[in-house]
This record gives C-alpha cells, structure tokens and sequence, in this order.
C-alpha cells in the first residue's frame, strides 16, 4: 500500500515556497530560478558580473584571445569609449574661429590669469582684435571685479599657455576634461553596478548627450566644475568599497563556517581615524554638509 503522506523535506520546501513573493512563484513557469540569498560578505562586497568569451568566439576570434580581451575589458571597453568620446569633441576643436558666448569672459580672464596673476579690465570691443593677433596682443595692467574663483580659469589657461591665446588653445582643456569624465563615468558605472558592460553604456551616453558634447568644446566653468563633481563622487565610491572591504574581513567566522556580524568588531573597527567612526583629523571627516551626510548615509545602508 502507498503511503499518501508527504515527508518532512517536501512539506519544509513547499512553506518555503509558499513565502516567495507572488512574482517569483509565476516566473517559475518561464524558468526562473530565485538565487540562493547571499552571505554578508557579498552583500558587503559584491562580485562583478563576468563577461564570458561568446561573442568574441563568434567574431571569429581564436579562444585564448577572446579570453584575453575578456580579462582586459574592465579597462579596454572604458579606454574604447573615451577615445570615441576624445575624437568627436577634438575634432575641428578649433572652429568656430570665434569668441562663443561667455568665452568672452573666461578665455581672456584666463590669460590675464597665466601672465598677470589676476583678471583685468579689456576694452569691451577687443574680441575681434584677439582672434587676429592672439597671443600677441598686449594684456591691459588694470585689475578687474572677479565673479568667479580661480581654478576653472587657471584650467583655461593652462591650455593657452600650451597651445597659444586661440579658440583652440582655450577649448583644449575643456575637451580634456569631457573626454576624461567619460573615461571615469565608465568606470564608476562599473563600480557602482559591477557591470563593464553598463558602466560602459552609462559612458556612451554621456559620450553622445548633446549638452555634455557642447559643454567640452566651448572655453566655460561649467565642463570644470562638473568634472570635479564627477571626480568626488568616484572617490566616494572607492572609499565606500574599501571601507566595506576592510570591514567584511574583519567579521569572523562562526562554527558552521559562516560569516556573521560581531559586536565587538563594530565597536573596533578602524574606519579612518579612530575606533567606531573616524576622528575629526581622518581624510573624509571635513567634507560639506550635504556631501558628508549622503557618504554616511550610504556608507551605514550596507
């Protein structure tokens, strides 16, 4: 006679699948798999998507390079967008052989910047004089009423200084830093969602948005500023991976050879300056109010 009772095992897993959201359970049909749920580590560390060799194994490539170029595309897939990025903003950099907009202010502030060591009062129809006689034409001695800090002119400059006071020479930099910033978009959406292949795609994106491409071919602060802004936030990124690196392997292992949080390595742990937090001489503990709190908040969701 057979028994018409279920065992233990089948009742436990079809509770456990009973508690499965709704959406798993009607995906099962198409053949989802819900994945095992993750230990601390890799929700504190979590692994990078790798690519496998399958489509450069259908473009014909032999199979040591294809797993070759799958080993170098963390850096080779960004590297590629940034050149495509680099070609399109310094193509023709030099054209319109005019003063754009604002460049009016920047560009000669710059070179006033680089030769004077502070803005200066131009007369206000010299612009046409500049494009015919460049770095040439003599830099009035009269300071000027400054708007702006310092540093995106000195950018400015530092292309004038290289390639001469011409559209070229004051758009240099800021075609630099476009084509930078997509190399480090690329690599921060990489980081961010373990994925070269949408950190790449972020990358493209801002290769190709019309206001960025603009920005990095016009002599502005604008292109300065959000470069900086792109860079912090990298760093950020870094340091809030490095700290949730250090700290998962602090945590020790149980009896069943599973990683769990402790108590004592919480209190103890060094984030930067000091047990539990950071004293106010670490690296990251005098950041902006806002920048701080967000880096906190983040950093504590993991």
């Amino acid at each position: 006679m057979t028994s018409t009772a279920s065992s233990p095992d089948t009742r436990e897993g079809q509770a456990a699948e009973e508690q499965q959201p709704s959406w798993p359970r009607r995906l099962r049909r198409f053949g989802y798999a819900a994945r095992p749920p993750a230990d601390i580590t890799a929700r504190l560390v979590p692994p990078y998507t790798e690519p496998g060799p399958r489509l450069w194994l259908t473009l014909g490539v032999a199979k040591p390079a294809a797993d070759r170029l799958v080993r170098w595309s963390a850096w080779a897939g960004p590297l590629l967008v940034a050149l495509v990025a680099g070609v399109t903003r310094f193509w023709n950099l030099g054209n319109p052989k005019a003063v754009i907009f604002d460049e009016t202010y920047y560009a000669k502030d710059a070179w006033a910047l680089i030769h004077r060591g502070f803005e200066v009062n131009w007369p206000e129809k010299i612009n046409d004089d500049v494009l015919r006689q460049g770095s040439g034409i003599a830099i009035p001695h009269d300071a000027a009423y400054v708007v702006h800090p310092p540093v995106g002119k000195y950018v400015i400059g530092l292309g004038e200084w290289l390639f001469g006071f011409d559209p070229f020479g004051w758009r240099f930099m800021t075609a630099v830093l476009g084509t930078l910033s997509v190399l480090m978009l690329c690599r921060i959406g990489r980081r961010l969602f373990r994925s070269t292949f949408l950190g790449c795609l972020a990358g493209a994106l801002l290769a190709v948005d019309g206001l960025h491409f603009v920005m990095s071919r016009t002599a502005l602060l604008d292109q300065v500023l959000m470069f900086f802004v792109l860079a912090a936030f990298g760093c950020f990124l870094i340091d809030r991976d490095h700290a949730r690196a250090r700290l998962a392997a602090a945590l020790p292992v149980d009896e069943d050879g599973i990683i769990r949080a402790d108590a004592h390595v919480a209190e103890t742990l060094r984030w930067g300056g000091g047990p539990g937090g950071g004293r106010p001489d670490s690296a990251w503990a005098w950041p902006s109010a806002p920048s701080g709190t967000a880096c906190t908040s983040w950093s504590s969701s993991a």
